[in-house]
């Protein structure tokens, strides 16, 4: 019998079966027979012959289908394992029968799923794990069926293989499979395709990995780094492993690796392989440092005086490594959430934050040393130092460092961005609400330049701007496309700046300098206002637009001349008066303005509706004079002890209630203008006016015999 067998399998591989010479069938008939012979009780030891043989046929993928169909690779998975008394290594048979089933799987699903329904995967190769002479060649078959085939990689997933793996490469067997550390983290990553697997792992298993990367028991190179380190990052992508991981003390690790990833090996000569990898690897670290720090208890186990968060800070400073810069943005912004915590950051971070905005300005000449940030990083720095800027008392440092040069520039080179011009908007916006000091700054006069006009930053500024307000609101809607930025810097003019002047006129100094700044700020002033009371996405910024324009009427002579303007302006089609009509009368404000804004008052029709409505009056009533009807109007709204007011968060959440708090607003403005400029309204506008400020009263009456909602 072994004779024959030895004589068959010779002929088989002696005559090249598997190759053209003959038919697929006709291989696997060969085979067939094969089969038959050795389940008619070969020895073991001649077994693994034959294994090794068919090991090495199996390398040509032409054998591969064969060696499946004809139950070669059946036969031999149920061979094993032999079992001495020493170690599975001692019979020969262990180690052939694998190479056979590794090389055999190799782009080959069919016989990936032959292993699979065996069970072999899990029952018994994964065994072969424990023995050391064994766990090279079981790592190869291992990863040899899984990859690319999902249902082996579930398997042994289910079966908790990465916590077989992270036992062997976490303890004193390391040596063992040191050099297959590629093959192990590339069947790990596998694994991480399946969500079961994060339930199954350790949840020390990003951190057991970062460790082994980052030289704590293995000096690896930069191949191996690359694959221990994507493999960790994947476990890390995991809520829950991230969550575990902080709780463990484990982001130090993470903030090793990444600088390690730029300043431990030589990357100048790398392949375009290796470099798209480092890249990729780079973006995943990013994205995990604000991920993780958006955990809600990140600073309850790394407050804002740790290790942990210095070595953040510091990375603002590496000019060299952008992406590390990047990280750092995104996880102190995210560690800046409170006041509080971006009071104590800001004189810790703001040189180097500061550095990175100024180097982000085209203009300026970059050096190898410190060269132009990314645009990723010019978008995270503008997003940390809007975290930055909302604490009042943050205001006038972080205005006064950026409002002045670094902004303004920034504004002009980001006009094909819109993304980068909305950022570079907001911030200036946060910068000035309620900051007398970033106002006064920002509505300076610019100095003028040596060849006379202004003072530009780049040959792309607008043609002319007399401050940097007017330049802000000039590159923000200089597309001629709707966008959100356009809307920013309208709530920067209204909500921030004509917010603060009507509060404190002598922030610019006197009066004159305030009616000047109206003068020559109305081309601006005007269409912000516009903006803000025509959109009706967010009733908010509509609702802050008209209490600005509230307390702006009630500032003598100038706010109040500037409210004129804009309640006056037609350049929209009377849109701001139409909108602040509806605000006061709701639906009924829709046929008013059908009424009296829809026609000409030179056509003779107005005076014709005002003489249909005296005629009416008349019947009903004493008639009064005109400037006696405008007196009593105006008197009933004082009487009402209406205030220009902004609503509190509250009412902000309530719609019914901010819809009374507009009204109200609305009322005061209209009283103002009715009182103060009568002879400027035309009679239309006027006779407008008086209606609403009549249907207006009745129905903030109405609401305060209403009882308030219930709270809650």
């Amino acid at each position: 019998m072994t004779a024959e067998l030895e004589e068959y399998v010779g002929q088989i591989l002696g005559n090249k079966v598997g190759t053209s010479q003959q038919e697929p069938r006709e291989w696997e008939t060969e085979l067939e027979k094969l089969v038959v012979l050795l389940q008619e009780g070969a020895e073991p030891d001649k077994l693994a012959g034959v294994a090794d043989q068919f090991a090495v046929a199996a390398r040509d993928p032409s054998w591969r289908e064969v060696i499946g169909k004809s139950g070669l690779l059946s036969f031999f998975l149920d061979s094993i394992p032999v079992s001495d008394i020493d170690s599975l290594w001692s019979h020969p048979l262990n180690k052939q029968a694998l190479r056979l089933i590794a090389n055999a799987c190799v782009d080959n699903n069919e016989n990936r799923n032959a292993v699979v329904a065996s069970g072999k995967l899990t029952d018994t190769i994964m065994m072969f794990l424990s023995d050391d002479k064994l766990v090279p060649v079981a790592i190869i078959t291992i990863l040899n069926v899984c990859v690319e085939f999902s249902p082996a990689q579930l398997q042994v997933s289910n079966a908790a293989l990465s916590q077989v793996l992270i036992d062997l490469i976490s303890g004193e067997r390391l040596p063992v499979c040191e050099a297959y550390l590629p093959q192990i983290m590339a069947i790990l990553e596998m694994l991480t395709n399946h969500e079961s697997e994060f339930k199954i792992c350790y949840p020390r298993t990003p951190a057991s990995l970062l460790a082994l990367a980052s030289g704590k028991h293995y000096d690896a190179d930069l191949e191996t780094f690359l694959s221990i380190t994507t493999a960790a990052l994947a476990y890390l992508t995991h809520r829950e492993l991230q969550v575990a991981f902080i709780q463990n003390g484990n982001f130090e690790l993470l903030e090793e690796a990444f600088v390690q990833s730029y300043t431990r090996f030589d990357i100048m000569d790398v392949d375009k392989e290796t470099e798209e990898q480092l890249k990729q690897i780079h973006h995943t670290f990013v994205t995990l440092f604000a991920d993780i720090t958006d955990i809600p208890d990140f600073t309850k186990h790394y407050p804002l005086k740790t290790k942990e968060v210095d070595n953040l800070v510091s990375w603002l400073g590496y000019a060299r490594h952008p992406q590390l810069q990047v990280a750092a943005c995104l996880a102190l912004g995210n560690i800046g959430r409170s006041d509080e915590a971006t009071i104590a950051l800001l004189p810790r971070v703001d040189e180097g934050l500061v550095r990175i905005l100024a180097r982000s300005v085209p203009a300026q000449k970059a050096t190898p040393a410190a060269s132009s940030p990314t645009l990723q990083l010019t978008h995270a720095a503008l997003g940390f130092a809007k975290n930055l800027a909302i604490p009042a008392v943050n205001k006038p440092f972080l205005g006064a460092a950026l409002l002045k040069s670094i902004l303004p520039k920034l504004w002009q080179s980001f006009g094909g961005q819109p993304s980068m011009q909305f950022a570079a908007v907001t911030l200036a916006r946060l910068l000035l609400v309620g900051c007398k000091e970033s106002v006064k700054l920002i509505c300076a006069p610019v100095s003028p330049s040596p060849e006379g006009g202004v003072q530009s930053a780049s040959s792309e500024a607008p043609p002319s701007h007399r401050t940097n307000l007017e330049l802000l609101y000039l590159s923000a809607t200089a597309s001629p496309q709707e966008d959100p930025t356009k809307l920013e810097a309208a709530r920067a003019v209204v909500s921030a700046v004509c917010r603060v002047l009507s509060q404190d006129p002598g922030v610019l100094g006197s009066q004159e300098e305030l009616a000047e700044f109206y003068e020559t700020h109305s081309g601006i002033v005007i269409p912000s206002f516009t903006t803000m009371l025509t959109q009706n996405k967010w009733p908010s910024v509509r609702s802050d637009a008209i209490t600005v324009l509230a307390l702006m009427a009630n500032q003598q002579p100038e706010g109040s001349g500037m409210a004129l303007k804009v309640v006056e302006d037609t350049g929209s089609g009377e849109g701001v008066l139409k909108a602040l009509v509806k605000v006061i009368a709701g639906d009924e404000g829709e046929l008013l303005v059908g009424q009296y804004l829809n026609v000409s008052d030179n056509n003779g029709r107005v005076e014709e509706i005002l003489s249909e409505e005296e005629n009416k009056q008349s019947s009903s009533k004493e008639e009064k004079s005109k400037e006696g009807e405008e007196k009593e109007l105006t008197e009933m709204v004082q009487g009402l002890g209406l205030e220009p007011r902004q609503a509190d968060t509250q009412a902000q959440r309530q719609p019914e209630r901010m819809v009374k708090v507009d009204r109200e607003n609305a009322l005061v403005l209209m009283a103002v203008l009715l009182g103060r400029f009568k002879q400027e309204l035309s009679p239309a506008r006027r006779r407008l006016v008086e209606v609403v400020l009549e249907r207006g009263g009745e129905l903030v009456v109405k609401d305060r015999e209403e009882k308030e909602p219930s709270q809650v």
